[in-house]
């Protein structure tokens, strides 16, 4: 802080020491600590005085009425409790009830979709479909609005528990039972549950939210596969006794399965086992419904099959083999010959042609044994192509495998090569706070600038360090790029070993082995194809043959699309490189900009600590400067202190002209009145030494009263000293000063002190001699008065001499 001497010393006029100076006393005033120690002072023994009855019960009453706003901050919470409540009841009924209306039209899409006869269309299913979205998202609407109204409600709840506590708390104070302090701990604890209750209430909103949404999920799912169904042609009553469980629980389904198609296949045993066949029509009609239950046959097996490939294409996590398709029911597919047999005999009796009956026999059980083994063999077809997909799905695992431990190996290497690194960089920025701690605690601008170049060439390797540090990075990386030639390779390999193991046939191949010993269909004519049991059989073998193309198809495909394998790996290989390249990049860019608010940051330190030594360089001139000049300049002021016939003292000169003229004019009568010049001179002989006294008592109260203003401003400028020492504090202390500087200022401070003390006792003896020479001067001229006086008062010619010789000393002072 720098020093402000008094006005009334900084310039030399003479009025300034009119000035009276007041001194403030400071009272002390007893603190926390002293009551402490009187609390503490009491004996061990000291109970507090015994309250009356008057204290009791108002101390009672005051409980009671803390008690009763208790009892009504829970009542009225409470009653807003459940007014939220309700209001939340009410939104979830509405809610519940709008969900149960949404399923309803949902059921309703898929039932009006169920009653049409044929298939259904791919316009009906993106029509059910676009009702179905169309719903959903209303019912997601209705969600996300009872969400946004129940938030409002709790926010509506917690604002009116803050109205609540807000007014109970003003009147717990006026209560007064318990102190501020303990209320607020009180209501802060009240104030905590009610928020934790008012989170968990939103979280609750929250959680019921994603429950509802993941329930809509699953039946927009089971709307889907219902509508694919109606598009297959398969009921709604079906579905729902077999396609669910199909889909749910594979297992059981397989059983369900076996045991639907059994009893499919008996009852229509039993019904034409009873039934009398009176005419080739009846067999037609038993040929048909066998001709249904083979379709219904393959249907399943197709049904199987493409649950199959559905469970491949979602989980290809495992390599599961087809076992059901092996088992199409081979016990219950001899219920076919019996279906036959019963109505080829009664026909062959009635018609009394046995010849031809013994043929149509033949033909018709050769046509269902026939039927047996392509079912065998389609199974056989459909398990080869499953075995087929999932094996090719399967061929990257492997792959996948390696290029992870691959990937993991280059990360791994690339994670250590990170850790060494972080570790220098954390070595450098150790080295870096030192010499930034260095810097901020420098004494002088020499030292600054000194400190300052070594972290300029600090931060400099830090950057080339940096760019180092990121190529070594990316080039481990790219060591990764070695890596997919040998894993084409393997790859490739593996490929091979799959097309040796399924190579492409040119036929239908046919070697399932029946359960039982079939003979050989006799011949037919092109003409038999068109009846219906070689018709649905020859159906079954174009589907073989198309199952058998596409299998050839596939492989070929597969081979063909081979040769691309090695460059889309490298793709693969590169592009992982490039996503994991861009964290190094971005790591590397982080670190440069780091590192420019680093230098920025060295730069901003350097200018701060230069503008702080500036600051005290100034503020140490200045105190000083004020110091010095004030040294400077009191002792000539004190030395011309005042003057003998200044208006601030007695006016002593006025009165001695006064008397002189007065003496004159006695001496200048004419004819003179000797007993009037006696009187007079008697007169001024004792006014004379009054004048005198008067003068010397009015310089004394002077110069003591401008001894007090200079000790004032002495002491000021001692304060002032004592306060700039006590502001030096250094960084250890809190302050802005280092150790050398606080040394340096505490030394120029120090030796401004001794000389301003030094000045001090001068001036004091400058201000004594002054006083000495004005009282000199003023006896200098009074004494020349008196000795005319008393002079004149012996009547002698000498005082005339004597008076002309004091006009003119008078005159040329």
């Amino acid at each position: 802080m720098e020093i402000s001497l008094s006005s009334s010393i900084s310039s030399g006029k003479a009025c300034a020491c009119n000035k009276v100076v007041k001194n403030v006393q400071r009272v002390a005033k007893a603190g926390c600590s002293d009551d402490n120690d009187a609390v503490a002072a009491l004996p061990d023994d000291w109970v507090p005085r015994h309250s009356g009855p008057i204290l009791k019960n108002y101390l009672k009453q005051r409980e009671q009425d803390h008690q009763s706003v208790t009892d009504d901050i829970l009542k009225c919470t409470a009653v807003v409790n459940r007014d939220i409540d309700e209001k939340i009841r009410k939104l979830s009924e509405n809610l519940l009830a709008n969900i149960f209306q949404n399923q309803l039209d949902m059921d309703c899409v898929i039932e009006k979709c169920d009653k049409k006869k044929e298939l259904l269309g791919k316009k009906d299913f993106d029509e059910a479909m676009k009702l179905i979205n169309e719903l959903k998202l209303k019912r997601i609407d209705e969600i996300l609005s009872f969400k946004k109204e129940a938030n409002a409600l709790e926010k509506e709840r917690g604002d009116g528990l803050k109205i609540v506590l807000r007014e109970k708390f003003q009147h717990l104070i006026s209560v007064g039972h318990l102190t501020p302090k303990e209320l607020l701990h009180n209501f802060d604890e009240r104030i905590y549950e009610i928020n934790q209750q008012l989170l968990s209430n939103t979280r609750a909103f929250i959680d019921l939210e994603a429950q509802l949404r993941a329930q809509l999920d699953a039946s927009i799912v089971d709307m889907r596969s219902n509508l694919n169904q109606l598009a297959l042609g398969v009921g709604l009553m079906y579905r729902k006794r077999e396609s669910v469980t199909t889909v749910r629980v594979y297992k059981d389904s397989k059983i369900s399965h076996r045991r639907s198609l059994s009893a499919d296949f008996c009852i229509t045993g039993m019904v034409l086992g009873h039934s009398l066949l009176k005419d080739v029509k009846e067999l037609d009609a038993c040929i048909a419904r066998v001709v249904q239950a083979y379709r219904t046959a393959v249907y399943k097996i197709y049904t199987a099959f493409s649950v199959k490939m559905d469970d491949l294409e979602n989980d290809l996590c495992g390599f599961q083999v087809i076992n059901d398709l092996n088992h199409i029911h081979l016990c219950e597919i001899s219920d076919f010959q019996k279906l036959i047999e019963v109505p080829l005999r009664r026909l062959s009796v009635i018609t009394n042609t046995t010849a031809n009956s013994k043929t149509l026999f033949e033909i018709t059980g050769a046509d269902v044994i026939t039927m047996q083994k392509s079912l065998y063999s389609l199974g056989e077809r459909l398990q080869n192509t499953y075995l087929i997909l999932n094996h090719a799905g399967h061929l990257w695992d492997s792959h996948i495998l390696r290029s992870a431990h691959a990937q993991k190996l280059t990360m791994c290497a690339v994670e250590d090569l990170i850790t060494s690194h972080d570790a220098i960089e954390l070595a450098n920025e150790i080295q870096l706070s030192i010499a930034m701690e260095q810097l901020r605690c420098a004494p002088d601008a020499e030292k600054l600038q000194q400190i300052y170049d070594p972290i300029v060439l600090l931060l400099e390797k830090t950057a080339e360090i940096y760019v180092q540090h990121s190529e070594s990075e990316l080039g481990r990386l790219e060591e990764y790029m070695n890596f997919p030639a040998y894993l084409s390779n393997t790859l490739l390999s593996e490929f091979d070993l799959f097309l040796e193991k399924y190579s492409r046939s040119s036929g239908v191949p046919n070697n399932v082995t029946s359960p039982r010993k079939v003979s050989t269909p006799p011949t037919r004519n092109s003409s038999q194809l068109y009846l219906p049991l070689p018709r649905a059989i020859l159906q079954t073998e174009l589907q073989e043959l198309a199952l058998n193309n596409w299998k050839n198809g596939f492989l070929e495909s597969f081979q063909s699309n081979i040769v691309s394998v090695p460059e889309q790996l490298r793709q693969q290989a590169q592009l992982w490189v490039d996503e994991r390249s861009t964290s190094l990049h971005m790591r590397y860019s982080f670190k440069m900009v780091s590192h420019s608010v680093r230098l920025e940051r060295v730069k901003a330190a350097r200018d701060a600590r230069l503008a702080e030594l500036r600051h005290h360089d100034a503020r140490l001139e200045s105190h000083l400067h004020a110091i010095y000049n004030l040294i400077d300049r009191l002792p000539v002021e004190v030395s011309e202190f005042g003057a003998i016939d200044s208006p601030i003292f007695y006016p002593y000169v006025s009165m001695l002209d006064r008397i002189t003229n007065s003496i004159n004019e006695v001496l200048d009568q004419d004819p003179p009145n000797l007993e009037e010049k006696k009187l007079k001179m008697s007169s001024y002989a004792l006014r004379l030494p009054k004048h005198r006294e008067l003068f010397e008592e009015s310089l004394d109260k002077v110069i003591t009263d401008y001894k007090l203003l200079l000790e004032h401003g002495f002491q000021e400028a001692r304060v002032s000293n004592v306060r700039f020492m006590a502001q030096i504090k250094m960084f250890s202390e809190g302050g802005k000063y280092a150790t050398q500087e606080a040394i340096k200022t505490s030394a120029a401070l120090t030796k401004a002190s001794e000389t301003l003390e030094v000045c001090s006792n001068k001036t004091l003896e400058a201000l004594h001699q002054r006083r000495s020479q004005l009282l000199a001067q003023a006896d200098s001229l009074l004494l020349p008065v008196m000795r005319i006086v008393a002079d004149v008062a012996k009547g002698s010619t000498k005082g005339n001499k004597q008076l002309e010789k004091s006009k003119s000393m008078t005159k040329k002072k």
